[in-house]
C-alpha cells in the first residue's frame, strides 16, 4: 500500500505549514499557511514538489494565518480539491483571508509569480463558506479518492488550539495516521482544551512549537504575575497595552482580564478592543454551545468593551485614564494597531505593555521586549527609546513539552514525525521518545523529501 509523507512547508520551523499524505493512491494537503514574517520565496509552500502526485481533498485543521494563509495559492495549483474543516475553522475563513488579501498587497512576495497569487481576491474569499464542506467534531468522513485503491476515513478532533482547531485521524485498509495540527491540552480560560483518541496509532504527525520549552509556572502563577503588572501599572495612573493576535489570543485575554476583574484581582478598568477581533469574538460567539467551551453559553459581547478608534490612537481616553487595551498584532508588526498605538505609548513613563504571545525573533515586538528601558535601541529599522515598562507573560495555546510527550507514549506509535517547531524543539522531543519508546521510528522530516507512513 502507498503510504508517502512529505512536508511543504514549515519544516523545522513555525511557517507556511503545509503537509501532504498520500494513503493507498488518494492524496491529502493538510493545512496551507504564509509565513509570518518571510515575504520571498519560502513565504508560502512548495506545491512544486507534488506536481504529479493525486490531490484528492485538503484538510483546514484551523483558521491562523500560518496555516490558512496559502489557501488561495494551492487553490491555484490543486482548483479541484475536496476542502474539509470544522464548522467553525470554515466560517472564520473569510474574515482571516481578508486580512491576508490587505497583507500580501502590502507585502506581495518579490519571486513568487504574480498569476498564483490571482485569488487573493474579495469576491473569491466572499465564496469561502460555500468552498469549504464544515463538519462536527468526531463525525465520520469519507473521502474516495480519483485514483484511490481504497477509501480513506477521515475524523476530526478538539485540538483545543483555538476555536474550531482540529487533529486529523486518517483512517484507510485498517492502518491509522494522527496528524495534530497545533494542539493544546490544558485547559484555557474560554477552551477546555484538546480530547483526542489515546489508542495506538500506525503514524503520529505531531507538533511540537514548546517541546524546548519547560513551563517554570503554572497557568495561574502567570494570571497572578499579570494581575500584579496591571495593578502595578494602573495603581500610578498609567495604562497597559496588550498586544494580541487577532484569532484566539484576544479571545482568550479578554476572558482573562474578565475573571480577573470579576474575582477583584485587578481595577474594573475600561477594556478597549476593535477592528477585526471583533468580527472573530462574534464567530466565537456564535459557537458558545455548539463546541466545547470551559463556561457553555458565555458570549464575548458580555465583557464591557470599548471601540479602539482608528483616527484616535494617538489620542483616545486611554491617554487619560487607566485603561487596558486589546490590540493586534501579537507581533507588533509594522503598521499594525499595536505597532502605531505603541509609537507614543512606549515614550510614557507610568504605561506599561504585556505581550502574551509568540515573538518571531525578526518582528517589532521582540525588538521592543529585548530592549533596554531609557536608552536608544532600533524599533523596525528606526532608532527609539523606551520609558515604559515591558513585560512577557506566557500563556501559549500549544501543548507543554509534558503533555506532548505524555500524549506519544499514550498512542505509541510505530512511526513519529516532528513539525511544527524549530530544530531544538523537535530533537528535545525526539531524543526523549527515542529513550522511552525504543521501537518507535523518530524523524524530523526535511522540506520536500519523501517518508514512508508505513512499513
Amino acid at each position: 500500500m502507498t503510504s508517502e509523507f512529505i512536508v511543504l512547508g514549515g519544516a523545522e520551523e513555525i511557517g507556511a505549514n503545509s503537509t501532504y499524505l498520500n494513503l493507498n493512491e488518494t492524496g491529502f494537503i493538510v493545512d496551507a499557511g504564509l509565513h509570518p514574517q518571510k515575504r520571498d520565496r519560502n513565504a508560502l509552500p512548495h506545491y512544486n514538489y507534488i506536481e504529479y502526485k493525486p490531490t484528492d481533498a485538503f484538510v483546514l485543521t484551523h483558521a491562523h494565518t500560518d496555516h490558512l494563509g496559502g489557501v488561495p495559492y494551492m487553490m491555484k495549483f490543486n482548483p479541484h480539491v475536496r476542502m474539509i474543516a470544522t464548522r467553525p475553522t470554515r466560517d472564520l475563513c473569510e474574515v482571516m483571508l481578508q486580512n491576508t488579501v490587505k497583507l500580501l498587497r502590502r507585502e506581495a512576495p518579490d519571486d513568487i509569480p504574480k498569476d498564483t497569487l490571482s485569488l487573493y481576491d474579495y469576491t473569491v474569499l466572499e465564496r469561502m463558506n460555500m468552498l469549504v464542506e464544515g463538519y462536527r467534531y468526531e463525525e465520520n468522513i469519507t473521502v474516495t479518492g480519483s485514483h484511490g485503491l481504497s477509501d480513506v476515513q477521515v475524523r476530526l478532533y478538539d485540538a483545543g488550539h483555538i476555536l474550531g482547531s482540529a487533529s486529523v485521524l486518517f483512517t484507510v485498509e485498517g492502518k491509522t495516521v494522527l496528524h495534530t495540527g497545533d494542539i493544546q491540552f490544558t485547559k484555557q480560560d474560554l477552551l477546555p482544551g484538546a480530547s483526542l483518541p489515546r489508542h495506538h496509532v500506525d503514524a503520529l504527525i505531531m507538533e511540537c512549537t514548546n517541546g524546548a520549552t519547560e513551563h517554570a509556572l503554572t497557568r495561574d502563577e502567570e494570571k497572578q504575575r499579570l494581575a500584579d503588572f496591571i495593578n502595578m501599572v494602573s495603581d500610578r495612573g498609567g495604562s497597559v497595552l496588550m498586544p494580541t493576535f487577532a484569532l484566539g489570543k484576544t479571545q482568550e485575554v479578554l476572558k482573562l482580564l474578565h475573571s480577573l476583574m470579576q474575582a477583584g484581582k485587578i481595577p474594573t478598568l475600561p477594556i478597549y478592543s476593535g477592528g477585526m477581533s471583533r468580527k472573530i469574538s462574534s464567530i466565537y460567539d456564535r459557537y458558545c454551545y455548539a463546541v466545547p467551551r470551559v463556561q457553555p453559553g458565555f458570549e464575548l459581547t458580555d465583557i464591557p468593551q470599548r471601540d479602539i478608534i482608528w483616527e484616535e490612537l494617538y489620542t483616545g481616553d486611554y491617554f487619560r485614564e487607566p485603561s487596558i487595551v486589546v490590540a493586534s498584532s501579537g507581533m507588533m508588526n509594522v503598521g499594525s494597531t499595536s505597532f502605531l498605538m505603541v509609537q507614543r505609548w512606549m515614550r510614557t513613563p507610568n504605561f506599561g505593555i504585556a505581550f502574551t504571545g509568540w515573538l518571531d525573533p525578526n518582528s517589532p515586538g521582540y525588538e521592543l521586549l529585548h530592549s533596554p528601558k531609557n536608552e536608544s535601541f532600533i524599533f523596525a529599522g528606526r532608532k527609539a527609546k523606551r520609558k515604559c515598562d515591558v513585560e512577557k507573560f506566557r500563556f501559549s495555546a500549544h501543548a507543554t513539552r509534558e503533555d506532548l510527550i505524555g500524549f506519544v507514549l499514550d498512542v505509541k506509535p510505530k512511526k513519529l514525525f516532528l513539525i511544527h517547531g524549530d530544530t531544538e524543539a523537535c530533537e528535545s522531543i525526539g531524543a526523549q521518545i527515542l529513550q522511552e519508546l525504543p521501537q518507535t521510528k523518530v524523524c524530523i522530516p526535511q522540506l520536500g523529501k519523501s517518508y514512508t507512513l508505513f512499513d
